[in-house]
């Protein structure tokens, strides 16, 4: 199957469906359209929470943890779609699904990465190698448009404007778009592609990053590279959606609006930008407790800020003296 983004989704979807149909083999319930629905799907998702991370999976071996919340809700979220597109095409009498609601997913406060960890990272790539020239283009071009794995990977060199200072992405729903590059990861991209891009492997490959042998680069190939980046820059926290969490905050933080971040990023409603707004808002604060005026002038003599006291139950600050907590009068 093809690697690029125009397959990915299709891919995803069916190994969710695949994965429902295996569940419904191997507990003996009926494969009639007409005869699976709530109570089913309502089992699924019963197991899915039991089941570990990787299990079955041909090439990852099981990890000793559960799939996320978010994982989950991807699936129900294929079952529901599929339902919906069943009973509109008529091959059920009603919408078996329609009533089943999603399952809670707690909502994290996303750690994006620091400006200091980026550098860290990369460091960790040699821009003068092949190697280390197009893993530095991918993760530069991810902290610096949002885009998704699959999009990246999706890129075609007719699409990428570099004199311009532009990529025309195809993103979800086949809705095309125009994202700006700055001057840096439009000169790292130039470097690759004309000094370190390798010679397609057959004719017809137009995908502008490619591995050694001349091959598209996939989603999961570029997540793996991005982890071990990560772990070997000692930021073990580094996945490639988190370049995109790391853009968006960034681009509100220095200046940018909600609608053209909702341009860039491809996103239909403004309901997750928002979410990057409270993000943006949040790292605004933790910022201010790290470099507040009034503390850095306190702490002037030293070239530190003031460390903050804790407030004890009566409200006033406290201290430790001899490992003892005491009320400062």
């Amino acid at each position: 199957m093809s690697s690029s983004w125009r397959s990915r989704p299709v891919a995803w979807y069916s190994n969710n469906l695949r994965l429902f149909l295996e569940f419904l083999q191997r507990e003996g319930d009926s494969l009639e359209l007409g005869e699976v629905g709530l109570a089913e799907v309502r089992q699924l998702i019963v197991f899915l929470q039991s089941k570990n991370k990787y299990d079955g999976h041909p090439l990852t071996p099981t990890q000793n943890r559960k799939l996320s919340p978010q994982t989950i809700r991807a699936h129900v979220e294929t079952l529901k779609a599929f339902f919906t597109w069943l009973h509109d095409e008529e091959y059920t009498s009603k919408n078996k699904l329609e009533k089943l609601e999603f399952p809670k997913v707690p909502r994290k406060f996303v750690e994006i990465l620091t400006h200091d960890e980026v550098k860290q990272v990369l460091a960790c790539t040699n821009q003068k190698t092949e190697l280390g020239c197009r893993n530095a283009a991918i993760i530069m071009t991810l902290l610096d448009t949002g885009l998704r794995c699959a999009e990246l990977c999706g890129l075609t060199v007719q699409d990428a404007h570099l004199d311009q200072g532009y990529l025309k992405v195809m993103g979800k729903g086949s809705k095309e778009r125009v994202v700006p590059i700055g001057a840096s990861v439009q000169k790292v991209l130039l470097r690759y592609f004309h000094h370190f891009r390798p010679e397609p492997a057959r004719a017809g490959i137009e995908n502008f990053f490619l591995s050694f042998d001349g091959i598209p680069v996939t989603a999961d190939g570029v997540a793996q590279m991005i982890r071990r980046v990560g772990q070997t820059s000692g930021v073990p926290k580094l996945h490639a959606h988190l370049c995109r969490h790391t853009f968006a905050t960034n681009y509100l933080i220095n200046g940018g609006d909600v609608f053209s971040l909702q341009q860039i990023l491809g996103h239909t409603t403004l309901e997750m930008v928002r979410r990057y707004v409270s993000l943006a808002s949040s790292q605004v604060a933790v910022q201010h407790r790290k470099y507040s005026p009034m503390d850095w002038l306190g702490g002037r003599d030293t070239g530190r800020p003031l460390q903050r006291k804790s407030i004890g139950s009566a409200g006033r600050p406290t201290q430790r003296r001899q490992g003892r907590l005491t009320i400062v009068k």
